[in-house]
């Protein structure tokens, strides 16, 4: 699916290597929900400057072809993990062509203003 969704910087043997090594060993840290046709994976985080509150961050979303509704039960399910591990916040952002805004408003987010990146390579 990732192949799909992502450009010619995907690397599909250095995120199975990813996956397997780092997040399915970091269930604390990392939660995976996977349906038929889609997939995502959040991180917790915190800043030093504050840490005992954690956010939860939408790293990786990848739906199949006509499934942004199960997108939408896997993202819930972040929701809910985000929730359960006392996060102040659920944060989600896309590095894919496909604009994610429309996704995280149905689940209630709000935008957030203003983002600033510097692409470096």
């Amino acid at each position: 699916m990732c192949k799909k969704r992502y450009d010619n910087r995907f690397d599909a043997q250095s995120t199975e290597a990813w996956y397997r090594n780092v997040v399915l060993k970091s269930p604390l840290v990392f939660h995976a929900i996977r349906t038929d046709n889609a997939f995502a994976v959040t991180l917790l985080s915190c800043v030093p400057w504050i840490p005992t509150e954690f956010e939860a961050n939408v790293i990786l979303l990848c739906c199949d072809d006509e499934a942004m509704w199960e997108g939408l039960k896997c993202l819930r399910s972040s929701i809910e993990w985000a929730r359960s591990r006392k996060c102040t916040f659920w944060k989600m952002a896309g590095d894919t062509d496909y604009d994610l805004t429309k996704l995280a408003r149905r689940l209630g987010a709000k935008d957030i203003s203003p983002r600033t990146v510097l692409r470096l390579l």
